[in-house]
């Protein structure tokens, strides 16, 4: 989800920013880059993943004047390369997409902070919830990680949005979203579908890409 800065208000986008930094600073500090330029495999995964972002987010619908929807696929990309890069990725894809559809940089913020930081938060929190428990097979990552990961995601994102809306003080269309809850299942099931198939076709062809998925335990290798 975007949302148009004319919305923000103006404190609150300087915060996001402020928060953004904070959270990336860590990112680039701590990323395992050497792992990253010495496997090809995994420079390639970086660069597919910010493509896929940037041309998912582009099929997106305008629901009202400042407010554009669109499928995340943050999950993906986050049982793939990992929290910290996914939060990498992520920041160029939002100032990509906030560039495309002709809005400012500054906007990109806030939009990372909900269409990114909480997905793969949510999404990485899960993946570690789902290694502590006693079962182990493929489907409970597949469709735990995968479908869960990105309904989860879903759920965290609406919540984040209309966090920043309330917080700029538009109540009228927090009142609006809320009298209408039960529409977030509409946007749930989509995006944990898409997450649920990319990643099950990914594990079955190359398990190996998969930063976050554990053979030994899911399907009782070695």
């Amino acid at each position: 989800m975007f949302i148009d800065s004319a919305l923000i208000a103006q404190p609150l986008v300087w915060w996001s920013i402020a928060v953004a930094a904070l959270a990336l600073l860590p990112c680039l500090r701590f990323a395992d880059w050497r792992a990253m330029w010495e496997v090809p495999l995994r420079q390639h995964l970086l660069f597919a993943s910010l493509l896929f972002l940037v041309l998912l987010w582009l099929i997106s619908v305008r629901i009202f004047d400042g407010l554009w929807l669109h499928f995340m696929g943050v999950t993906t990309v986050t049982l793939l390369v990992g929290l910290r890069f996914t939060l990498l990725v992520g920041a160029l894809a939002s100032c990509a997409y906030a560039l495309l559809i002709s809005q400012p940089l500054t906007a990109a913020a806030p939009a990372w902070l909900v269409t990114v930081l909480v997905p793969a938060l949510l999404s990485r929190l899960l993946v570690v919830w789902l290694r502590r428990r006693p079962q182990s097979n493929l489907f409970i990552y597949l469709l735990g990680a995968g479908f869960g990961g990105g309904a989860l995601s879903a759920l965290g994102l609406a919540a984040g949005s209309l966090l920043l809306l309330e917080l700029s003080g538009d109540h009228r269309r927090v009142m609006a979203a809320l009298e209408n809850w039960p529409m977030i299942t509409l946007v749930m099931f989509p995006e944990g579908f898409i997450n649920g198939m990319v990643l099950s076709v990914i594990v079955v062809l190359n398990p190996e890409a998969v930063k976050t998925f554990d053979s030994d335990k899911y399907m009782g290798e070695g």
